[in-house]
């Protein structure tokens, strides 16, 4: 009723007039038809009578008020004004019984009305007993659904409790129940009172009304409106701080705040000067504080709405309220005054059509139901003036506020307007929030309705949220620490390293050992060449290189030449070769005999290491390279179709080698894995946390990388203490296996709590995050413990600096998803002959927070948590990251844009039931072809490497399209997994076959049908997909078959024929020691050697 009476205020005299005008031709004349006995219940009341049977005596929908009664009470005088507030009011006399058809209202002719009294100490006891009157479970099917209790504190002091299930009253009711309430006490306190006049109907009557009108046109009209107005509704959720349960929970808290009273009187100014009412400035409020929350345009708030349109429904107990979607436009970045236009407009279109329940509303929407969420919103607003308590003569009544310990949404928020100021009331879910997120979010709505009140044609974006104290947490307490670190080379560093301790072992690959004095030799031979064909400050060198010696001679050659190197993986189509040979322009290509082919023959000049060198003119050593002197060029994927170039100085190599050493406390004892690619920054941390600490790098050969079972004996031969493995690899390792590993690196995805758990006894696990623009990895958090869900990436390295910003370059608040814009000593120069996306991405300091001015927009959202740690959420833009790699979308739609077949093309990333995530095209043809997905497979593949290729290949006549015609990728469907294209599929022949396609292909991938022509690839598997494959190959025949082959021709046959190869050449007195053993004796065996 006060939500009523709030906009009632704000109607002039004639506006009121004409509203009881048109009340008063709503009024029934006629009384209603005789009821004969139980009427069907409300459509309100079978939602909540539904909402009990799905959960018994949940208290979600449990109603009350508690008033502290301060004087002389006549306590039998006060049961008798209950005994007949409830014989009046059929509502409080009603229980349900359940038919075929559905509940019944039944409405008791006798209810015993009982008032118990019980002493209790204090308020504080009188509180506790109040709430488990609140939470007290109700029985639908046993009236009446209300309770009473006195709590007697002293002789003049009482605490009454009203408790009562929704479905016999809502909010007004209460109003209602206090006004007789007063008036029946009077009068059987023996004083004069103006007793409340006969009704003329009953809430079952009213029901029974609602729903002849509503089965009728005008119910359907009203439905057609929701059902267009509500279309394409968003899901609206607040960042939580925990995941949601799979079904939806009640268990709720209660926080509240009173707001200054000086915020109730700039509402009213605004008020009369806009000509609005209280309630639209509260929820714009809301709106724009939701929006700064979420980053949604397009939001749905539910309000109630009390359901009373007609005036004889006025002095009725009952559950008339209803809740209304407002659908809310934050777009355009509208000023205050705009959004409130905007909310009042919304307001008004929703009052008007709020005859239909809530009930209906859903079902003539028919949203896509969740379990976990309740229907069309998940977040309520209520704004209202206070209601009077009830008037007992010679007794001061004070209502307080209990929480029940449940909530019906993800937050419910109550403002009222009070004499002391604005009284704000949230109730949450406590499954979802924690206190201080709530009590966060109270203090944003404070200051947003403070600076829209103060200036309504300031931006909503643009009302500070941040307290002085919070902004400094942001922007520098949560900064790396600062560490002094040399102005050097990475030359200067690593010849250091060779002074100190020229015959200790630097590398180790492939059976070879190298020491620093030897390596450094080596690369110093190189370097000559190198010079003499052109190499010097400002040029590149391309690196095309296999995993041996020469790979790391060669990268310290270059270095050493005072050239920047540029990896270059010999896997990549040759176009993408080229693309990246024309854009870097090097002095020369540095490969092996075997990979010679697959370079352009371009006219670049290129250098075989494992053949004869050719002469060279000799040239004298040149200065060392300065620490702001390129030290290597890395190409990632680009949004425009061709990769970019991201240019690295030698400082920025130093201040990650220092920040890491001093992190992880590296010395020359240590022995660093070296399994990234080249193309991949996590290889220049391997290699030079290894070499600039006097440690040894233990190098990965391709086949070792391949296989996992090789790559577990590389780890335990070497004996290695720090790893930076993708998580996908680890899951397939036994850590069990490698006792010296102090220090494990996972970064690049998400990965589950599980993965850590596995790892981190006894070690030292870490968690990071680094774009290749801000030298491998920036961003770190150690992960001690067990862990239920991913881990987060953490908190800056030293000299580093990391900020949650939103649009505008402002910090935003704990748990508030932002984009993560970094900066410090590993920034990157820029992209290399790309000045404008350079300027672009790489921005101006507003701060001050870094040495050079310079910060990186990284694309990436994420959120900060209250301890400063970094929450890693997805991708802003279309870059994703698919198994660790960074994928520009853009570049695969671009690539397959180039296609003469294909008309329209869209590119997404998406999670499989099982969690992995994989690419999927969405294609269109263009007039006249015809596209199966093998050969638009075929022909991506020779332009993209082969972790760009969709797994997944949807043929569409059109793509959907938005309003403003850009592909609605939210309305692409999933890819079925179970309807792949027509194929031939050809059964397994021989027992090796049969094991394959029947028992390990399946379990793999998750498929039930396998031919054994099929691709591995086309039925959705990835390289690491393959490399359990070989994992469970190995497990289940005993031997080992080449990955790379496999990759050559990946089919079963393929596969099969390698894994009789292999079982081929095992020494037939082996096969005849394990023939005779059943299958029970073999995995007794396993079992066994797996333990040792």
């Amino acid at each position: 009723m006060g939500d009523l009476r709030t906009r009632l205020g704000a109607l002039s005299g004639d506006q009121r007039a004409e509203l009881r005008a048109r009340l008063a031709a709503t009024r029934r004349d006629a009384p209603p038809p005789p009821r004969t006995g139980p009427v069907p219940a409300s459509f309100a009341q079978r939602t909540l009578w539904f909402l009990d049977r799905l959960a018994p005596g949940n208290a979600g929908y449990h109603t009350g008020v508690t008033y502290t009664l301060t004087g002389p009470l006549d306590v039998p005088a006060l049961r008798r004004a209950l005994a007949r507030v409830v014989e009046r009011h059929e509502s409080l006399r009603t229980e349900f019984t359940e038919t075929a058809d559905g509940p019944l209202q039944r409405v008791l002719s006798d209810v015993e009305v009982a008032l118990p009294e019980t002493a209790v100490a204090d308020r504080e006891e009188a509180g506790r007993i109040a709430l488990d009157e609140t939470r007290r479970p109700f029985d639908l099917s046993r009236g009446p659904l209300w309770r009473a209790r006195l709590l007697r504190i002293g002789a003049e002091e009482h605490v009454l409790v009203l408790v009562a299930h929704h479905i016999v009253v809502d909010g007004w009711s209460f109003e209602v129940l206090t006004a007789d309430l007063s008036a029946y006490y009077r009068a059987e306190s023996g004083l004069p009172a103006e007793l409340p006049r006969p009704l003329p109907l009953q809430y079952a009557d009213h029901s029974e009304a609602q729903r002849a009108e509503l089965t009728g046109p005008a119910g359907a009209e009203l439905a057609a409106h929701w059902r267009e107005r509500l279309a394409g509704l968003p899901v609206v959720e607040l960042p939580a701080d925990r995941p949601r349960p799979a079904r939806m929970t009640y268990a709720g808290a209660r926080h509240e705040r009173m707001l200054p009273r000086s915020l109730v009187d700039a509402t009213a100014e605004l008020v009369r000067t806009e000509r609005v009412t209280p309630f639209a400035v509260y929820l714009t409020a809301f709106a724009a504080l939701l929006h700064r929350y979420t980053g949604l345009t397009d939001l749905v708030v539910g309000s109630p709405a009390a359901g009373r349109t007609r005036l004889e429904t006025e002095p009725l107990v009952g559950f008339f309220a209803t809740m209304l979607p407002l659908r809310l436009d934050v777009g355009g970045d509208p000023t205050g005054r705009e959004l409130l236009g905007r909310v009042v407009d919304s307001v008004r279109d929703a009052f008007a059509h709020g005859e239909l329940p809530f009930e209906l509303i859903v079902d003539a929407v028919r949203p896509r139901r969740d379990p976990s969420r309740s229907p069309l919103f998940q977040i309520g607003f209520t704004a209202e003036e206070g209601s009077p308590p009830p008037e007992l003569p010679g007794v001061t009544v004070e209502r307080a506020y209990v929480d029940a310990g449940s909530s019906r949404f993800d937050l419910s928020w109550w403002v009222t307007a009070v004499p002391d100021g604005l009284h704000l009331s949230i109730e949450y879910n406590s499954d979802l929030y924690d206190a201080a997120t709530v009590s966060q979010l109270a203090d944003h709505y404070d200051r947003m309705l403070t600076g829209l009140l103060a200036d309504p044609g300031q931006a909503v974006s643009t009302v500070p949220l941040l307290s002085p104290s919070d902004r400094h947490d942001m922007l520098v307490r949560w900064n790396g620490p600062a560490l002094p670190v040399p102005r050097t080379s990475v030359v200067a560093s690593f010849e250091a390293q060779v002074r100190r301790a020229p015959g200790a072992v630097a590398l180790v690959v492939g059976g070879t050992e190298l020491t620093y004095a030897e390596l450094d030799r080596r690369a110093t031979e190189l370097a000559a060449l190198l010079r003499g064909r052109g190499a010097g400050p400002g040029r590149l060198v391309a690196l095309c290189l296999g995993r041996r010696a020469d790979l790391i001679v060669a990268v310290l050659a270059v270095l050493r030449s005072g050239a920047a190197y540029v990896p270059i993986d010999p896997t990549n189509p040759p176009a993408r070769v080229r693309v990246i040979l024309e854009d870097a322009d090097p002095v020369c290509v540095l490969t092996h005999r075997a990979l010679a082919g697959r370079l352009p023959d371009d006219g670049t000049d290129v250098v075989v290491l494992d053949e004869p060198w050719p002469a060279t003119v000799s040239v004298p050593p040149g200065p060392e390279p300065g620490p702001t002197d390129l030290a290597y060029v890395m190409y990632t994927s680009g949004t425009t179709g061709r990769p970019k170039g991201v240019a690295v100085e030698h400082h920025s190599v130093i201040g990650f080698v220092a920040a890491m050493t001093e992190l992880f406390h590296l010395t020359p004892a240590d022995r660093v894995l070296g399994y990234a690619s080249p193309t991949f920054d996590v290889f220049v941390g391997e290699v030079f946390m290894a070499l600039l600490n006097g440690g040894r790098l233990c190098l990965a050969e391709d086949d070792d990388r391949l296989s996992m079972s090789r790559l577990q004996r590389l780890m335990e031969d070497t004996a290695v203490t720090v790893t930076d493995l993708p998580p996908a690899v680890m899951a397939l390792l036994r850590p069990e296996r490698f006792p010296a590993l102090r220090i494990v690196f996972a970064g690049g995805e998400l990965f589950p709590g599980e993965l850590v758990n596995r790892w981190n006894p006894g070690r030292h696990f870490f968690n990071g995050y680094g774009p290749t623009e801000c030298t491998v990895t920036m961003v770190v958090h150690e992960c001690p413990g067990r862990w239920d869900g991913p881990p987060p990436i953490g908190l800056p390295i030293a000299n580093h600096v990391a900020h949650v910003l939103d649009r505008h370059l402002e910090p935003v608040p704990y748990g508030v998803p932002g984009e993560l814009v970094i900066g410090g000593e590993g920034l990157a120069r820029g992209y290399h002959n790309a000045p404008e996306l350079t300027a672009q991405k790489f921005v101006e300091d507003p701060f001050g927070s870094t040495a050079d001015g310079r910060l990186y927009r990284t694309g990436d959202l994420v959120s900060r948590r209250r301890d400063g740690a970094i929450a890693f959420l997805g991708r802003i833009d279309t870059q994703v990251k698919v198994r660790g790699i960074r994928i520009e979308l853009g570049e695969v739609e671009a690539a397959l844009a180039t296609d003469p077949r294909v008309d329209q093309a869209a590119v997404v990333a998406w999670t499989d039931p099982r969690g992995e995530r994989h690419l999927v095209a969405y294609v269109t043809a263009a007039r006249g072809e015809e596209l199966t997905p093998a050969e638009l497979r075929a022909a991506l593949s020779e332009r993209l490497p082969r972790f760009m290729v969709p797994s997944y290949w949807v043929l569409l006549d059109a793509l959907p399209l938005t309003l403003s015609g850009k592909v609605d990728r939210r309305a692409l469907p999933e890819p079925d997994l179970s309807a792949r294209p027509p194929r031939e599929v050809v059964a397994a022949r021989t027992h090796t076959e049969r094991v394959l396609a029947g028992e390990l292909v399946p379990r793999v991938l998750g498929v039930d049908l396998v031919g054994v022509t099929d691709d591995f690839f086309e039925l959705g598997g990835n390289s690491l997909q393959a490399a359990a494959l070989m994992t469970r190959v190995a497990e289940t025949f005993g031997v080992e078959a080449a990955l790379a082959d496999f990759f050559a021709e990946p089919t079963i046959a393929t596969l099969a024929g390698l894994v009789d190869r292999e079982l081929a050449a095992v020494d037939p007195d082996v096969l005849a020691g394990i023939a005779g053993l059943s299958d029970e004796e073999a995995a007794r065996l396993l079992e066994a050697e797996s333990r040792d």
